[in-house]
């Protein structure tokens, strides 16, 4: 089965709800937790990721929490799915480091490259304001 991870899934609801809130003002991360009936402290750790690639950004202190760290319209899905499953491959033939020795032979590698651009091209074009 291929399907994205649940880390992926929510991020993807904590990022829509940050969005939905379309304020800079800081979102604590327990109210971002609680709308997206996700556990605060596997949320936490998938903010620190996104935080680190520079999608949101975490604000400390009594009013801390977290923003987006660029306009929604600006981050794509492509961003997030990334981050929160170390890239996007869909068959190990296309894999830029170590790749499949038969890769440039194998009959069924042109379909899983135009698989992945179909897939990552859907991602790059879907931001989260479009999804919020």
């Amino acid at each position: 089965m291929l399907q994205i991870t649940r880390q992926t899934e929510y991020a993807i609801r904590g990022l829509q709800e940050l969005t939905r809130r379309n304020d800079d003002a800081p979102v604590q991360l327990k109210v971002i937790a609680g709308s997206c009936e996700v556990s605060e402290a596997f949320l936490a750790k998938i903010f620190q990721m996104l935080a680190q690639a520079g999608i949101v950004k975490s604000h400390r202190g009594v009013k801390g929490g977290f923003s987006l760290a660029r306009p929604a319209g600006q981050i794509a899905l492509r961003e997030v799915v990334e981050v929160c499953e170390g890239g996007i491959v869909l068959n190990h033939c296309l894999r830029k480091v170590d790749p499949c020795e038969d890769a440039g032979t194998c009959q069924v590698a042109g379909v899983w490259r135009e698989a992945q651009a179909a897939l990552t091209g859907a991602l790059d074009r879907t931001s989260l304001a479009d999804i919020a």
